[in-house]
């Protein structure tokens, strides 16, 4: 697949915008969120939840999302990193390799948040407010 954009810029900013813009690589660390339109081209909205169970930020004046944007579930299936702004292509994945991906991310998180003190934000605010 051809990069359609080799580099993204990442913006900081409270809330992720309405309408990306290409080559952008919004963050919302507030929200613990980032997002961007798809590296290929295709104009697709990828949106990367920032949490040990997710992706993992790392900024040293440029961004690294780890592990790998695998767009499996849209129509251009693309497959790449982002390392220090740079998009840099991996192979196509299988559909197998996909669903394999989906439920072993799916596990993870799920380990992730059962884990005695590793509860998110809301559900300790609905442990408060709730009885």
């Amino acid at each position: 697949m051809s990069p359609a954009n080799t580099v993204l810029e990442p913006v900081f900013s409270e809330y992720i915008p309405r309408d990306l813009a290409p080559g952008t690589l919004y963050i919302s660390l507030d929200y613990a969120t980032s997002s961007h339109l798809c590296a290929c081209g295709c104009g697709n909205r990828v949106i990367t939840p920032l949490s040990p169970a997710d992706w993992i930020l790392t900024f040293d004046g440029t961004v690294t999302l780890d592990p790998s944007i695998g767009n499996g579930q849209m129509p251009c299936r693309s497959h790449y990193f982002i390392h220090r702004n740079q998009v840099v292509w991996a192979r196509t994945m299988s559909q197998k390799r996909i669903a394999a991906n989906l439920t072993r991310d799916e596990q993870e998180r799920e380990t992730h948040y059962n884990k005695p003190g590793n509860h998110g934000f809301w559900q300790r605010l609905r442990r408060r407010l709730l009885p």
